[in-house]
């Protein structure tokens, strides 16, 4: 991934922090010349460096997924068009702001249905806590439960690399920045007022360095 010295993001808390506010990924693997890519739902093991994730059996990717010569999972935030008449000084070119955090590393295949469970256990009551009214794995059933693990197949992702990059007009002057989350914030778009947020965050935080 191309990271400017001046839009990476180097700390591994913040990046699995992303991971966690926007955890619906893209994996993308090579197996002997051939791509693939899906959206899939993934939920970070912090204590072992691990991402979990599950596949439909039906996914034709997970058989090819432990000798992938090449497995990359990204995670995108929020993004946005950024236009040069919302700049102080007339000189900028149109642009476009986001945040992006890029996972590299090796995977494992799930073997156990006990511990398929407990994955999809964590992944929906985090899902649950943030987004649902509380709904639980175990409101299945049991036979219910047993079918839908036939059904899947979970992994881990043993991580390798984790690269984040946050481009929020960091190179333009503070005047500059701040006309960009104006006109960000002014929205009515829910994503262009997190990325207004989040230049906002970036610049006190770059004025209070702690």
């Amino acid at each position: 991934m191309y990271v400017p010295e001046h839009f990476s993001v180097k700390d591994a808390a913040v990046l699995y922090d992303w991971i966690e506010r926007w955890s619906f990924g893209t994996l993308i693997t090579s197996h002997r010349g051939r791509m693939e890519a899906n959206q899939i739902p993934f939920l970070v093991d912090r204590e072992r460096g691990d991402l979990l994730g599950h596949v439909a059996k039906a996914n034709k990717q997970w058989q090819t997924l432990i000798n992938a010569e090449h497995l990359i999972v990204l995670f995108n935030g929020p993004h946005g068009y950024v236009s040069p008449a919302w700049y102080s000084q007339p000189e900028g070119v149109p642009t476009w702001n986001y945040l992006t955090v890029q996972v590299q590393g090796k995977a494992e295949l799930v073997k156990t249905e006990s511990e398929s469970i407990d994955i999809l256990r964590r992944l929906t009551n985090t899902s649950e806590a943030q987004y649902g009214p509380g709904w639980r794995i175990e409101d299945l059933g049991e036979a219910r439960l047993k079918a839908m693990t036939q059904s899947i197949v979970c992994f881990r992702i043993h991580i390798s690399t984790v690269e984040g990059k946050a481009k929020l007009s960091q190179n333009r002057s503070k005047m500059d920045r701040v006309g960009v989350i104006r006109e960000l914030g002014s929205s009515q778009d829910s994503q262009l007022q997190e990325l207004s947020r989040l230049m906002m965050d970036d610049l006190k935080q770059k004025k209070n360095p702690t």
